[in-house]
Order: structure tokens, then C-alpha cells, then sequence
């Protein structure tokens, strides 16, 4: 997987306490949200925006930069670097003006090892969600000329927990900066770059099969762990 974080896992099993957990009191597409273990790029996913109070929105998991916006078949960024979101101009007002929180209940990294790569589950031990710092956009799909929405996953450097497993990882939100992230008020790019760091918080991992490899796998067994990757 070339990708920084290119699969990861959510779990709906009680909506109630999503919606606790994310402060959702607005519009909420239930019907089409349902637990995943293995969201791939290209698919729509549930984030969540401020809009006073919080909602919940499908977006599609790549968001489209302006240089493909013309395309038939655009290719999305699924994930963007923090220190290129600050620096770049073509992406100062999704930071300034368009973030988002991706919810997760984990992700997926693979070690490489001299057997090859190894996928491995990352999660928060006792927490239902984890949050993603994310940008969205829309744009307009040159052919059917459908509004369509779009987001990113914004990652950092590791941190000593993830280090040995790949040298990016997903930018992690706590709680508090959660909100920050949210708060559409906040603009100024210095302000949210101090939000853009490696996870402070505890993590676990464990390998799982290369059944996660595969998009078309979307069930419980790809979050089972395994000993050994088996040769």
C-alpha cells in the first residue's frame, strides 16, 4: 500500500452513542451509514461538519484539487500532508474553511518486513471513536454536471508508537481539539497548524491477514488478529 492511511474501519452498532459522542442534533442520513471494516478510497463515508450544531454528511473518500476538476475521472487525494495544507495555496481555504472530523474505530497500516508487508489494525484501547483531522470540498462533475462532495484524511509524522510500524500516520484529534477543528471561526492558519501533531494519546496494534488488501472484504474477519502472517 503506497498509501499514508488508505483503509480504516468504522463501527455503527449503536447510533446513539455516535450521535452523543459527535454532538449530531441535525440532519443524519441513518439509512445510509452502517458499520464498515474496511473503508477503501472512491466510497462514500459519514463526516462530520460544523454547521451550528454539528451534522452528519456522505462524502466521497478522495478529495478533488483543482487540477482535475475538469477530468471525466478525477483523481481524489485520499490523504494530504498537514505541512502541505498549511504551506500550499491550493489548499488554504479547504484548512481555513472547510474541515472536517472522519470518524473511525480504527485503521490500518502496513509494516513493511522481510516477508513482505504486514497489515495492522491501529486503535484507541476503550474508545468507541477515534477522529480524523479532514478537509472536504465540492466540485462539480465536468460530465453530469452533479454537485459532488469530497474529503481527505490530513496526516503527520509517527508517533513513537507508530514509528516502527510506518513513518506517517493519521492526524488524531483529542476531544478538545476536536472542537477547535470544528469552530468555524477559527481561520487564522497558526492557530490550527497546533492542532496538526502526532497523536499524544495511547494507541494499540496488532497483525491482522492480508484479507484487508482487498476492498471487496468488508466483514469481521478482516479485524481478526493473526500471530504470524502465514507464508
Amino acid at each position: 500500500m503506497q498509501h499514508m492511511c488508505g483503509r480504516y474501519q468504522f463501527d455503527f452498532s449503536n447510533k446513539d452513542k455516535f450521535k452523543a459522542r459527535y454532538h449530531i442534533d441535525g440532519r443524519f442520513p441513518l439509512s445510509d451509514i452502517k458499520t464498515r471494516y474496511n473503508i477503501s478510497p472512491g466510497q462514500k463515508n459519514p463526516v462530520v461538519v460544523s454547521h451550528s450544531p454539528n451534522s452528519v454528511d456522505l462524502m466521497l473518500w478522495g478529495i478533488i484539487p483543482f487540477w482535475e476538476e475538469k477530468k471525466e475521472k478525477p483523481h481524489g487525494l485520499i490523504n494530504v500532508k498537514s505541512e502541505s495544507a498549511i504551506s500550499k495555496g491550493w489548499a488554504k481555504k479547504w484548512i481555513q474553511f472547510q474541515r472536517c472530523l472522519v470518524p473511525a474505530s480504527g485503521f490500518y497500516e502496513w509494516k513493511k518486513t522481510t516477508d513482505g508487508k504486514v497489515p495492522f489494525r491501529i486503535f484507541a484501547k476503550g474508545k468507541d471513536y477515534i477522529s480524523f483531522a479532514g478537509l472536504y470540498s465540492s466540485y462539480k462533475h465536468p460530465g453530469s454536471g452533479e454537485e459532488i462532495y469530497t474529503y481527505t484524511i490530513l496526516t503527520t509524522e509517527p508517533n513513537e508508537f507508530m514509528k516502527p510500524i510506518h513513518h506517517r500516520m493519521p492526524v488524531i484529534l483529542t476531544k478538545a481539539e476536536e472542537e477547535k477543528w470544528l469552530n468555524p471561526d477559527t481561520v487564522e492558519i497558526e492557530h490550527l497548524k497546533d492542532l496538526l501533531h502526532p497523536f499524544s494519546g495511547k494507541l494499540e496494534a496488532y497483525p491482522i491477514t492480508t484479507r484487508v488488501n482487498s476492498p471487496i472484504y468488508d466483514d469481521k474477519e478482516v479485524i481478526k488478529p493473526v500471530n504470524q502472517v502465514e507464508n
